[in-house]
């Protein structure tokens, strides 16, 4: 009888991930597990439901894959075509928990942020968050509004959409909140701005600008992600969450390796990146 050899192949399918700077280092976290365990990871770029993805499945199936990482550009929930090959959700997860997935812990991520915008003195926040078909947006801003009101702060007024999405195009309202908010009598006008990413804070960085306040001394930012080089090279630099990307691709492939008897989520902690965007609030 002919025994079956492990064929020590771990495929990586990435919908857009290949292509966004924002998440690369999912597959860098992957690649580092894969080459710690003898592992030979099989990378293929590909969009959900798309040929690309039939093709990569197909490739992967006659490789005798051990497992398959399915890795989204950012959180969000999916449901992928059943198959015999265990499937790991990195950066996603399915509805169902019919498989192991590995995501950001936004609302801790969240918290965090908050709890360090609030030791700093700030008692005037606002949150300029994603779309709400994000699922990130929601955690987010369960997060930030349970930490202000341990503080007795009602973040319910203080949270406002600035990023509209519409058959696919993605649009920053920042500009026009700004104008509205910043035009408030000085002991209502924000003291500290959080933003939902590190682009929506590059675009607060010029709206601000444009009304005349200088961030760091006016008023502060901070932001989720940590995105280089914009997070660094901002004037000031920007003060920033940063998403634990490199370390969830290592639980994904680590996942994929072992193989959980049953599935689970792993949720990751992030860590928080300090620059000179977000200041000391006045009289703190």
């Amino acid at each position: 009888m002919m025994r079956l050899q492990r064929s020590d192949v771990i495929g990586f399918l990435a919908d857009g991930v290949a292509t966004s700077s924002s998440s690369i280092d999912l597959i860098r976290g992957a690649q580092d597990a894969a080459w710690e365990r003898g592992k030979q990871m099989m990378l293929f770029n590909i969009e959900q439901g798309a040929p690309s993805h039939r093709l990569a499945d197909s490739q992967l199936t006659a490789f005798r894959a051990e497992a398959v990482i399915y890795a989204a550009r950012y959180h969000q929930a999916v449901k992928l075509p059943v198959s015999s090959v265990p499937r790991i959700l990195l950066n996603c997860f399915d509805p169902e928990g019919r498989h192991t997935a590995v995501i950001p812990d936004d609302y801790s991520l969240a918290r965090g942020l908050a709890d360090v915008v609030f030791a700093r003195g700030f008692r005037r926040p606002i949150f300029l968050n994603l779309a709400s078909t994000i699922v990130a947006a929601g955690l987010r801003a369960s997060g930030i509004s349970d930490a202000a009101r341990e503080r007795g702060i009602d973040m319910g007024p203080r949270i406002h959409t600035a990023v509209e999405e519409r058959e696919g195009e993605i649009t920053f309202v920042a500009d026009r909140l700004l104008a509205s908010l910043m035009a408030e009598p000085e002991e209502n006008r924000p003291d500290v701005i959080i933003c939902g990413q590190d682009i929506l804070a590059m675009d607060v960085y010029f709206d601000l600008a444009e009304l005349g306040y200088k961030i760091g001394r006016d008023v502060s930012v901070v932001s989720f992600d940590n995105l280089e080089p914009i997070a660094r090279l901002l004037k000031p630099g920007l003060s920033t969450m940063e998403l634990p990307y490199y370390e969830m691709g290592r639980a994904a492939m680590l996942a994929a390796i072992d193989h959980p008897p049953h599935p689970e989520t792993i949720r990751l902690p992030g860590r928080f990146v300090d620059r000179a965007s977000l200041s000391m609030a006045a009289g703190a």
